[in-house]
């Protein structure tokens, strides 16, 4: 998916990552940009298009240690030379403070 094509403004944020597929299969991942609306991610394997999955993550803020869990939806899982494969999640639900934590995040200098 191309920059232009994406309706929020990206956030890069590199952090390891946790999905959690519906058959409660976890993959390791690291955060590479993140958005109001999604996160890209680095996995090591390519991941089905329209999976459903959870995103956990933490991040440092300010005032401390902040997780951030989302439950999403594979948009693209695109092979990369040097990331392995590079994977879109779309946000379909987060919990308050993930949202809170993701505004913070964004309003940060890259």
């Amino acid at each position: 998916m191309s920059q232009k094509a994406r309706g929020t403004r990206r956030h890069p944020v590199r952090h390891a990552a946790t999905l959690t597929m519906t058959d409660e299969t976890t993959l390791p991942a690291h955060t590479l940009d993140l958005s109001q609306g999604g996160v890209s991610l680095q996995t090591a394997s390519q991941i089905r298009l329209a999976q459903y999955c959870a995103v956990s993550f933490q991040v440092q803020l300010k005032d401390g240690a902040h997780k951030v869990l989302a439950m999403g939806q594979v948009v693209y899982s695109d092979p990369d030379a040097e990331l392995g494969y590079k994977t879109g999640v779309q946000f379909l639900r987060l919990d308050h403070g993930s949202v809170d934590v993701i505004r913070q995040l964004l309003q940060e200098p890259a």
